[in-house]
């Protein structure tokens, strides 16, 4: 049995785990990026250690053990802020100080990913697009816990969250090699509102993945 409830400062680690093992398109990242704290500080971090009260986990009530997790940002354009401001900097001393000595072959997959980020093309409108869904979130789960609804309990948790603070929309990143992600959202009623062309995939393996955005408003 799972239940889902507020994040917690204990969580952290947890958190980064799941992160991590279903951080290459829903599967696990081993073997590709293998710095998992550097992988939190991308992915995860900001929003466990900024924004914790629009995060929620799932526990597994048997082990205690943080197996799923939904994480949020109410505005995303200030988050997109805060990260420049609280994020680059660590992720940059964990990349040259320790990931690059340490863990070279994750390093190169850390330096693709910022040579994507600087080259990726703006989406044209991206400012009007995404008006009507101010927030966005992130949702993973490992895998043996998939298909159990828990997916579905983190996102109706966090749609009750954001009704209590009058959030009216909210997106979502994801990639059309991600098949059980793309289902699960089309099952909850998001719709995709940006696909990418192919080429953008951000694994330096997947250069033919095509991102897409999802959204839905919140009602």
């Amino acid at each position: 049995m799972t239940y889902i409830r507020n994040y917690q400062s204990k969580d952290r680690k947890d958190v980064i785990n799941v992160c991590w093992r279903t951080g290459y398109m829903g599967k696990s990242a081993a073997g590709r990026f293998d710095d998992l704290y550097l992988f939190g500080l991308l992915f995860c971090l900001y929003y466990t250690d900024y924004e914790p009260e629009n995060c929620f986990v799932a526990e597994d009530e048997k082990t205690g053990q943080v197996i799923g997790y939904i994480l949020s940002s109410l505005d995303s354009k200030k988050q997109e802020e805060q990260f420049r401001k609280y994020m680059i900097r660590k992720i940059v001393l964990r990349a040259f100080f320790y990931t690059l000595w340490r863990y070279p072959r994750t390093f190169k997959v850390f330096w693709h990913f910022k040579e994507r980020w600087d080259e990726e093309p703006k989406i044209p409108n991206i400012e009007s697009l995404l008006e009507p869904y101010p927030a966005h979130l992130h949702i993973d789960i490992i895998q043996n816990y998939q298909r159990q609804g828990i997916g579905t309990e983190l996102m109706e948790a966090l749609e009750n969250h954001f009704k209590d603070r009058n959030v009216t929309g909210v997106h979502l990143g994801t990639s059309d090699r991600n098949i059980k992600a793309v289902n699960f959202y089309q099952k909850l009623n998001f719709s995709v509102i940006y696909e990418g062309l192919s080429g953008n995939g951000m694994w330096p393996d997947t250069p033919e993945v095509k991102p897409l955005i999802f959204a839905k408003e919140i009602k």
